[in-house]
């Protein structure tokens, strides 16, 4: 059984650092973190696996009503998710140069 959720916290000791409801769910088994040293600073990194990776789902923002994506940045990202699906269903093909056309709200063709 997998768990889903859709809110994140992160505290540093007692201290708050962010929190808020993710803009859809995630799948919490393979969702990570990790605490790392760089340049005497230290980096939380958070690697989210999203529940519904198609891109009718794509995020406009990682926290809901927090800086959305404008318009054209959405539809890049629509068309990326677009792309790798192509590579995923077609895995002897390379599809890093392919030119994706149209209009992608909303996701693009349904097929």
């Amino acid at each position: 059984k997998q768990w889903y959720q859709r809110r994140v916290a992160i505290t540093a000791g007692n201290k708050p650092m962010f929190s808020g409801d993710l803009f859809q769910s995630i799948v919490c088994d393979e969702s990570t973190w990790t605490v790392e040293d760089e340049d005497a600073h230290r980096i939380v990194r958070i690697f989210l696996v999203k529940s519904n990776k198609t891109p009718q789902a794509c995020w406009k923002s990682l926290f809901k009503g927090s800086c959305e994506a404008d318009v054209m940045t959405l539809d890049e990202m629509q068309k990326k998710i677009l792309q790798e699906r192509y590579q995923r269903e077609n895995p002897g093909f390379d599809f890093t140069g392919a030119e994706v056309t149209g209009s992608y709200q909303d996701g693009g063709p349904q097929f």
